[in-house]
């Protein structure tokens, strides 16, 4: 029997280390998806991130007058704030991806954001089962090695669990008819993170 090889279209975002440079960036983003058809499902999301830019834009600036009106920290606080909002218009655009992967390119592109690609071929994937337990979910994130795990009930709100030196985990203590959503990422070499996986969701048993 052949196996044949699938490619897998990841969105991935690159984020400038500089203040200045990345307030480009993500305002980049903004106009590609502000009232872009493909998009209007995440028209809320949007317009929370240019809130959010808008307020790092003037803690960066106010940071850096003679007698500054920001914090360190508040600057700080913004810059993480725009990240965060990113990170979930990523997942967005994520899902419409896996749903359309014939026009992965063009979505990834018509976002602003960037693309991975990467053969399937016996690879782990993200999934999600129930437990041996009522009340416990069995998860398997996506590559070898140390793994971060986090669970939300409304797939925004996230807490942290702890973290694995492999790819799965079992959650105990859940809801039974609760349903709840989980991602994962990789921690790489020097302690550097992949971005958090796309949400897997189950209502638990």
């Amino acid at each position: 029997m052949v196996t044949k090889n699938v490619k897998v279209s990841t969105v991935v975002l690159k984020f400038p280390k500089v203040v200045a440079i990345f307030l480009v960036y993500a305002k980049a983003i903004y106009m590609a998806m502000f009232e872009n058809p493909l998009f209007t499902a995440f028209a809320a999301k949007v317009a929370i991130l240019i809130t959010d830019i808008n307020a790092l834009d003037e803690a960066e600036t106010g940071f850096k007058m003679v007698k500054p009106t920001h914090t360190y920290a508040e600057r700080n606080a913004a810059f993480e704030k725009v990240k965060g909002d990113l990170r979930t218009l990523r997942n967005y655009v994520q899902e419409l991806v896996d749903a359309d992967p014939a026009n992965a390119e063009s979505i990834i592109e018509s976002a602003g954001m960037s693309e991975r690609q990467q053969s399937s071929h016996g690879k782990r994937k993200n999934t999600v089962k129930d437990g041996v337990e009522s009340g416990s979910i069995d998860l398997t994130g996506e590559g070898a090695g140390h793994h971060d795990w986090r669970i939300s009930t409304n797939g925004e709100m996230w807490t942290l669990l702890p973290s694995t030196p492999g790819g799965k985990t079992t959650v105990s203590g859940l809801t039974p008819g609760l349903t709840y959503y989980f991602q994962n990422h990789r921690v790489l070499p020097k302690d550097e993170k992949s971005e958090w996986s796309q949400s897997v969701k189950m209502m638990v048993r």
